[in-house]
């Protein structure tokens, strides 16, 4: 009984985690998007290459760990 709940779980876990991968967005040239997402902690997106980090803001995601809570409203990719 178990091991059938202890599979089950990591079946949910690893479907949640497939699911916050496959729908993040795809932000615009000059833009920063929040991606939020359903396990994972939320993060900002930006179209740059090489990407960066722009994120405003953070809030607390666990016990230890922070997430994106804010991005910047607008970014300048660099040659």
């Amino acid at each position: 009984m178990r091991l059938i709940a202890t599979f089950v779980a990591i079946a949910i876990f690893g479907l949640l985690a497939t699911y916050d991968v496959a729908t993040t967005p795809t932000p615009e040239k000059g833009s920063c998007v929040l991606a939020k997402r359903v396990l994972l902690p939320d993060v900002c997106l930006n179209s740059c290459s090489p990407s960066f980090d722009c994120t405003a803001t953070t809030r607390p995601y666990g016990f230890i760990f922070t997430q994106a809570a804010t991005c910047s409203i607008g970014v300048v990719c660099l040659p």
